[in-house]
């Protein structure tokens, strides 16, 4: 039996692994371009797990700018966890892509977002499951083109031998220089050299293959072009963000993601100058978006998705000089759906009163301020300019406008630092402690977080010592010494995990052979602390020749490094200069503020002042407009929509005007079997949110819908008979299952509702069980070794044995622990019949406290050869049997339960 890719993940795979919806694929609004209609298939790649790489902004960029083009299609994929690796490889699946499952082979390029050192080894395992030669040496015509960018593409030798080319800096308009090659390339048939050659000629391009390498005096290998490239490649950025390169409907994955939120970038780029900070010069100039784009592509997004939360992104988003009218124009436009609004990045000097209180009245949490010393020389030298008094004035606004806590970010192994630099950090906590109780607020806590520095290049620190394992874990040891007493949380990173991505983030060519030999020896997810293989990748050293520790020594400014075969936006003589002003504990302002340029090397600058332009006033009445038309989701399911009847009694109804139950039906398809019941009310929540439903909200800080589910379905069913109460503010005066239908996701659809006009139980307390139908695909009869008329007679003679036990002994394991139940009382019935002249197994079992069996456990015990989880399972109906008969969940509201018939006059 030959099964595709998509097939095999879908009964091979999604059955067997922790978190199927990694990998179901299914988002709202994916663009579903045919890939074989396109002339230049892609396949964005993220190396991390899918709830990591899909809260990235910049690959949804992309991903979005890539579709746009008529002749390309863009599609998603992300690293397998390790279980699904493992069954991948076991059973031959490779690499696939989000959307529509196919083999990654099949895309014409493939393209990695470098976001972190610690995700190296990741890109060989997805490059091999791909099937992929690791090294461009040994791939040709016959592979896709695989490139990268993102951050680490500022520092991309230790990864140049396994990529064919680097996009240094913004892609949003440097990708579509980059597909036309590749178009080009296909259509007249062109080698993988002269691809290369063509590649290397578009302005921010880094193609590896065409530079050999020279060792330095300090003896780093450095990278010498051959003829025809460029001795060093200059970053490209985009002079405004265009409302073009953001999707008015941003994909909403079916699962949870890390950022489950709408990320909006309000600004890129930062002028600040902070000295340690890679993310504020390779991103330069400073390039803000209009506060009205702000709030247009905020309420289209949350109108699009139902999303109940928005976070307007940047690297200091307080800085946008529109911040306090965005954030109280979004708050008064978002007020009424309950929408939460987040700033990710808020300075310790730049905490405007109104906008802490603007966003404490909607959401009383933690407010993240990174002060990153604790002395103000120190302060000082990494040109963090704000004073301690500014910091403490931050808490105590936040404290003062509802916030219930603080945390602040720090760095220790800092250029300068000593032992009473450390200490300060504890004590400048504890100044926070006591301004917030001075502000009479004694239960807010503070948390002090404590990373290790790490040089990043293109920084003013770039040639600085980064402090050895050993001084590293002796300066924690003084932090934790100091905390000792003082009323706050003391958070730190370990030693570990920054002393690899110090080697990496100043490395030559020499470490792709340690990233190769770690992956070959098992090392993957190294971010992850659960999976990092320290000692793995310090053997791997050791094996290969590699001191790890010789890369975090002093570099010397006059020598070339191995980044420098890449030119970030700010030239080398502005850091130099930096780093000599640091020496000096000297602060460099920030030019926006002063209206001054200090030549960073920024060419066209936007933010000078003779070229820098005011935006114009945010309009929300005109925002509001311009998106009142919009709607998102898919259209309309034609077919008849079944309501049902009401009931009718001396009881008095809800009038108009008040709030109303109704008790909805639906169906969970196929498509959504893998996703967790977690993930389907979520799903639910929002698509109601998308509705435009009159919805009630439950009160205080946290409020949410009004809404409660029948029985949760086990992971990898499907149903027909799924049920919830739902609560709205006054009656909808519209059809709910033709409005719900319209914003479903596929995979779900209302099949019937009625109001709920009496005071009723709770759902889950009237219903008393649940029948289930199993059938069994080709796959299963082929692993379990069975034709279907064998399968009809062993089911038959296995559960005709099993009802004639008095007990039936299960054992249930879940992640950590395991436990033993008798079955025998859950099982009402079990038939076997025919469907399309296949057996099935219908399954009728009560809900038993604490000794509910699954079918699946049912299939164990009478078909141990075969392996449930591949089998496919639909609860058919849920059910009660209060009257004698089997009834529905909306045929229960016809019921009278004596202790209503009492005080019928109730309201629900």
């Amino acid at each position: 039996m030959n099964l595709s890719v998509a097939e095999r993940v879908q009964h091979e795979l999604l059955p067997r692994v922790s978190k199927p919806n990694r990998y179901l694929g299914g988002a709202l609004h994916s663009p579903h371009k045919p890939l074989a209609d396109a002339e230049v298939t892609v396949l964005m790649a993220f190396p991390d797990a899918f709830e990591i790489g899909l809260s990235n902004i910049g690959i949804r960029i992309i991903h979005h700018v890539l579709n746009q083009r008529p002749d390309a299609a863009a599609e998603l994929t992300f690293t397998p966890w390790p279980d699904a690796e493992a069954e991948m490889r076991a059973r031959g699946i490779p690499l696939f892509s989000l959307e529509s499952h196919a083999a990654a082979s099949e895309f014409d390029l493939i393209g990695f977002s470098l976001q972190y050192e610690l995700q190296y080894t990741n890109v060989l395992a997805m490059l091999e499951l791909a099937g992929l030669p690791l090294r461009t040496v040994d791939r040709d015509r016959r592979h896709p083109l695989v490139i990268a960018g993102g951050a680490q593409a500022f520092s991309p030798e230790p990864m140049a031998e396994f990529i064919d080319a680097f996009v240094i800096g913004d892609a949003e308009e440097a990708i579509h220089a980059l597909v036309d090659a590749v178009k080009h390339a296909k259509r007249e048939g062109w080698e993988r050299p002269r691809l290369l050659r063509r590649l290397a000629q578009i302005e921010g391009v880094y193609v590896p293959w065409g530079y050999e390498t020279r060792d330095t005096e300090e003896g780093w290998l450095v990278a010498a072009p051959r003829p025809g490239f460029p001795a060093r490649v200059r970053s490209v950025w985009v002079p405004e963000l265009k409302s073009e390169y953001y999707p008015a409907a941003p994909l909403l994955p079916i699962g949870e993601i890390t950022h489950d939120r709408l990320s909006v970038e309000i600004m890129r780029g930062c002028t600040r100058g902070c000295r340690f900070c890679q993310a504020g010069m390779i991103n330069r100039p400073v390039r803000e978006k209009p506060g009205q784009q702000v709030i247009e592509e905020v309420l289209r997004g949350l109108q699009s998705t139902g999303l109940e939360e928005v976070s307007l992104v940047s690297l200091s988003s307080t800085d946008h000089t529109q911040i306090v009218e965005q954030v109280n124009s979004l708050a008064d436009a978002l007020c009424a759906s309950r929408v939460q609004i987040s700033l990710p990045s808020t300075r310790p000097d730049n905490v405007p009163v109104e906008v802490a209180r603007r966003m404490a009245a909607q959401k009383k949490g933690s407010i993240t301020l990174a002060p990153e010393a604790g002395s103000q020389r120190m302060r000082d030298v990494i040109n963090k300019n704000h004073t301690e008094a500014e910091l403490l004035e931050s808490v105590g606004t936040a404290a003062r406008e509802g916030y219930t806590s603080a945390k602040l970010y720090f760095m220790c192994g800092l250029p300068g630092e000593n032992d009473d630099d450390l200490r300060a950090i504890l004590d400048l906590g504890a100044k926070a402690v006591q301004r917030v109780r001075t502000e009479g607020k004694p239960g807010f806590k503070i948390t002090v977080s404590v990373s290790p520095h790490v040089p990043k290049p293109h920084t003013p620190f770039a040639w600085a010592e980064q402090v050895s394992t050993a001084e590293l874990n002796r300066r924690l040891s003084v932090l934790r010494e100091a905390a000792r007493g003082k009323p706050l949380t003391l958070k730190y990173r370990d030693a570990e995990t920054s002393l690899l991505e110090g080697v990496f983030t100043r490395g030559d060519r020499r470490l792709g052979a340690a990233v190769e030999q770690a992956y070959a020896r098992g090392c993957r997810f190294d971010a992850w602390t659960e999976h990092l293989r320290f000692a793995t990748w310090m053997e791997v050293f050791r094996d290969l020749g590699l001191d790890p520790e010789r890369y975090l020594r002093e570099r010397s400014t006059a020598l070339d490094q191995p980044w420098d075969v890449v030119q970030s936006p700010v030239t080398k003589k502005f850091l130099v200069r930096e780093k000599i002003r640091a020496d000096q504990a000297a602060i460099t302002d920030d030019c926006r503020l002063e209206d001054v340029c200090f030549s960073c090397g920024v060419d066209a600058c936007p933010q000078r002042p003779w070229v820098k332009q005011p935006h114009r006033p945010v309009d929300l009445s005109q925002a509001q407009a311009a998106v009142a038309h919009s709607r998102y989701g898919r259209r309309a399911r034609r077919g008849r929509i079944e309501l049902a009847p009401v009931a009718r009694g001396p009881a008095r109804a809800q009038g108009v005007g008040t709030s109303i139950r109704f008790r909805i039906l639906f169906e969970k398809g196929a498509e959504l079997r893998f996703t967790s019941h977690l993930d389907l009310m979520r799903g639910w929540e929002r698509a109601l949110r998308r509705s435009d439903l009159p919805l009630a909200f439950s009160q205080g800080h946290h409020p949410h819908l009004k809404m409660s589910f029948g029985p949760p379905l086990p992971l990898g069913y499907r149903s027909r008979a799924e049920a919830f109460d739902l609560e709205f503010s006054r009656p909808p005066a519209v059809d709910l299952a033709e409005r719900l239908n319209a914003v479903l996701p596929e995979g779900l659809r209302v099949l019937r509702f009625r109001p709920i006009l009496f005071k009723t139980p709770s759902l889950m307390s009237q219903l008393e069980g649940a029948s289930y139908r199993v059938r069994f695909p080709r796959s299963f009869l082929t692993e379990a070794g069975f034709t279907p008329e064998v399968l009809a007679a062993a089911l038959r003679r296995e559960a005709s044995e099993l009802l004639a036990l008095p007990h039936l002994v299960v054992r249930r394991r879940g992640e950590e622990t395991s436990r033993e139940f008798d079955a025998r009382p859950s099982i009402a019935a079990l038939e076997i019949g025919r469907e399309d002249l296949d057996p099935v197994l219908d399954c009728h079992l009560r809900f038993t406290p604490r000794a509910s069996v699954r079918p699946e456990e049912i299939l164990s015990v009478l078909l141990p050869a075969g392996d449930p989880r591949t089998a496919d399972i639909e609860r058919m109906t849920l059910w009660s049997e209060a009257t004698g008969r089997r009834l529905d969940p909306l045929e229960l509201l016809f019921v009278r339960e004596p202790s209503i018939a009492r005080d019928s006059r109730t309201p629900s």
